[in-house]
């Protein structure tokens, strides 16, 4: 699409602002050549792609190439490239044009058929336009046929091809073929098609595109999750691996722009679900009820452009949304046919008039054709944007507060906020494992970490309401970019989910070491961690307790947000259950779990064996890297690692353990075993952080044999089993609740700003 000429002077002025930024950037990181060179390899880097390329094209360094006519190409034609870039990309064209016309001239002399999906009952109606390039065409439907796991009818229309499209044709067994006389172009075409069509959607997809695995079921099961999504489009791949569009924007002027265009398609910046404005014709997926009762393609734009931008605006017009689904992804070969450029180019400037003159009041409410507001077009909806800091992706299976991080970060979006998390922590994780349990409307900022955490802030001042920090670590690293860059943050609102004082971790391993803190070190510690809590406007803990603990060092602004669970318990008989289980994550040896079940296996465990006999059984799930644990773990001791339904475990077992020594916070396994109806023993520390009394809602052992010796009572005694298994789940129904949960985090969100900074009060000992 043509972008809006400029006046000279804000040409200028827009050339030097870019300048100064990335010159900025560039300085920031010189210092650090392998930050450098992470950087420029980095999403983060690629964010400031549209930018550096508008610098370089109002400076005369990029060319630019015209619009084509199109036939099957759907897409407003805007693009201007270096001609490098356009030199390899016609290179690659006429590489994959060849490759096609062998397995096309192949096909055609094998005398073989090709099968293609055909349904009785088709779920999707697939409309497919051609105008000659059969060798493209052969390409597009044997990826058809790699979906027959879906219901669909294939309805091809040949607009009077004069290549080998007919003998093509001609070997294809399944779809419905319209031979028009003539080229009455794509617009009609696909309207004729449409009228054909028996399926419940309509997949409006371009000769020259190839499905790649999954698209289809991925963008049904897109439409079909929510009833106000009129429309579905899919993340567009051109043959050099560079992304053509992960959906579009559209300009106050009526023009456009394929968001994210010649980037990595894999950026995390394009791999999260959310509405926009449109999507490319090339791959369109909408209901066919809703695309009859609208007419089609409105034939004012015959023979092509802006047919499918239309039709999107007037779904948004009607309250309807069209998304992006980042796996529907596409091979797009672009522009397979083109004619005279000055016929293109008129026909297309004229279309966009006739656009912005029938939505003259929905385009008022657009953006204005300023790549410097790409980030905030990007996404329809209008809604509030929270920024969330944490050190990795919060999965279930995680541990150390992760399950409590998802369940606030489920919350957010249920409340109407659309969310970016940035993990800290720089690990290597799947995209499918990253949304293995995370809504795919997160935008999820992996690979960036600590080294590219201000650069990003950088590229998205005033983009986020609210920053949701997660952990003093990540706070301290946070709390520098603030003090350095107020001016960024003067609109934004800062969260702190401290959870705990963490330095009371500290303390308490350091004398279970045998080593105490002397008072000075422990209000150093402390006040280095409180130290950081200046820049934020609240903080969150997890208790009452924690609570206090932040108002007695000084702390304002302190809310309580636990934990978030629904009971689900495993009704299963005392009498049908055996053994015992411990729930957690052991990140590293040293951590408040692999410490406590190596003081279980070493020192209680061998207890409970003497009493109960040898062959009574101890279960321990989770993420586990302890080698120790695992040479400690005898006949009767299963380490059974990470698993994702617990639901059989919980009601095999008999008594859940929590044998915890040292840690911060509130524990969440205590709330799920109580959740799933299995009573625990624990330690006199995990009962304190949760306000629970010994007898009442669990057992409490305050060393080795003690502990060991609630076991076995409670192993035993049915009658008190049943009372702690009652209590507790009473108490997570009353403390755990959803709309408690909800509620409180509502209140969070909704506090004001205040002025940062304050002093931090001196600790004394026994306030741990």
């Amino acid at each position: 699409m043509s972008q809006s000429s400029s006046p000279l002077n804000k040409q200028n002025e827009l050339i030097r602002s870019l300048r100064r930024q990335l010159e900025v950037t560039e300085r920031e990181l010189a210092d650090q050549k392998w930050v450098f060179e992470q950087f420029l390899k980095s999403p983060s880097w690629r964010l400031t792609a549209p930018l550096r390329w508008l610098k370089a094209w109002l400076s005369g360094d990029v060319g630019k190439t015209e619009p084509v006519e199109k036939t099957g190409d759907n897409s407003p034609p805007l693009q201007a490239e270096e001609p490098e870039s356009e030199q390899s990309s016609l290179d690659l064209k006429e590489l994959f044009s060849a490759l096609y016309q062998v397995q096309l001239r192949s096909f055609l002399a094998s005398n073989s058929t090709l099968e293609l999906p055909s349904s009785e009952n088709p779920r999707i109606s697939v409309l497919i336009v051609l105008y000659n390039r059969a060798e493209l065409t052969l390409a597009c439907l044997r990826s058809l046929a790699e979906n027959q796991s879906e219901r669909l009818e294939i309805i091809v229309v040949d607009n009077a091809s004069s290549d080998d499209t007919s003998k093509l044709l001609d070997r294809l067994h399944g779809p419905q073929i319209i031979r028009n006389s003539e080229n009455v172009n794509f617009l009609l075409a696909v309207n004729q098609a449409a009228r054909k069509a028996r399926g419940k959607y309509l997949l409006i997809l371009n000769n020259d595109a190839q499905l790649m695995p999954g698209a289809l079921r991925s963008a049904l099961t897109t439409i079909e999750s929510k009833p106000d999504i009129g429309a579905v489009g899919g993340r567009l791949i051109l043959l050099d691996g560079t992304l053509q569009e992960a959906g579009s924007i559209i300009w106050r002027d009526g023009s456009c722009l394929g968001y994210g265009r010649g980037d990595d398609p894999f950026a995390p910046t394009y791999m999260f679900r959310r509405d926009v404005d449109y999507c490319s014709g090339a791959f369109l997926l909408t209901p066919r009820e809703l695309w009859n009762q609208m007419g089609g393609f409105d034939e004012r734009y015959k023979p092509a452009y802006y047919e499918e931008t239309d039709y999107c605006m007037r779904l948004s017009e009607r309250g309807l949304r069209v998304v992006f689904d980042p796996d529907a992804v596409l091979l797009h070969y672009e522009f397979a046919s083109s004619a005279s450029v000055t016929k293109a180019t008129d026909l297309h400037r004229a279309h966009q008039i006739l656009f912005r003159n029938r939505h003259s009041e929905a385009l008022s409410k657009q953006y204005p054709a300023d790549l410097s507001f790409t980030l905030q077009a990007r996404m329809r909806g209008g809604k509030k944007r929270i920024l969330f800091l944490d050190d990795r992706v919060p999965h279930t299976w995680c541990g150390s507060g992760y399950p409590r991080s998802r369940t606030i970060l489920l919350a957010m979006l249920e409340q109407g906020f659309f969310l970016t998390l940035y993990p800290m922590f720089v690990m290597t994780e799947e995209w499918s494992s990253v949304y293995s349990d995370i809504p795919r409307e997160v935008e999820v900022m992996t690979d960036y970490g600590p080294p590219l955490l201000e650069a990003f802030l950088r590229n998205r001042i005033g983009y986020y309401d609210t920053i949701f920090v997660s952990r003093p670590h990540n706070m301290k690293q946070f709390a520098r970019i603030v003090s350095e860059n107020p001016n960024w943050f003067e609109k934004v609102k800062i969260v702190y989910d401290a959870e705990a004082i963490f330095a009371g971790r500290e303390v308490t391993l350091h004398e279970l070491r045998g080593t105490p803190f002397s008072q000075a070190e422990l209000n150093d510690i402390v006040k280095e961690e409180v130290a950081t809590t200046a820049v934020a406007d609240c903080v969150v803990s997890v208790s009452d307790a924690e609570k206090r603990a932040f108002e007695a060092h000084g702390i304002e602004r302190v809310h309580i947000l636990g934990h978030m669970l629904v009971p689900a318990p495993v009704e299963r008989a005392f009498e049908d259950r055996n053994g015992f289980l411990f729930v957690g994550a052991v990140h590293q040896e040293a951590s408040p779990n692999g410490d406590s079940l190596i003081w279980f296996l070493e020192e209680i465990f061998p207890l409970i064996q003497n009493a109960l006999g040898a062959d009574v059984t101890f279960n321990i799930v989770g993420y586990n890297t302890s080698g120790s644990i695992r040479e400690l773990a005898g006949p009767s001791v299963r380490v059974n690692g990470l698993m994702q339904d617990l639901t059989k475990l919980y009601g095999d077992a008999r008594v859940f353990v929590a044998p915890t020594r040292y840690a911060a916070g509130i524990p969440h396994k205590i709330h799920e075993s109580a959740a799933r109806g299995l009573p625990v023993v624990a330690t006199e520390l995990v009962a304190t952080q949760l306000g629970w009394k010994n007898n009442v809602e669990l057992l409490i052992g305050t060393d080795a044999a003690s502990f060991a010796q609630q076991c076995v009572e409670l192993y035993r005694n049915k009658e008190l089993w049943m009372q702690l298994k009652q209590a507790g789940l009473d108490r997570v129904k009353a403390e755990c609740s959803k709309q408690t949960f909800d509620r409180k985090l509502k209140e969070i969100l909704a506090t004001g700003r205040r002025p940062r900074g304050y002093e931090v009060a001196t600790l004394s000992r026994k306030e741990f």
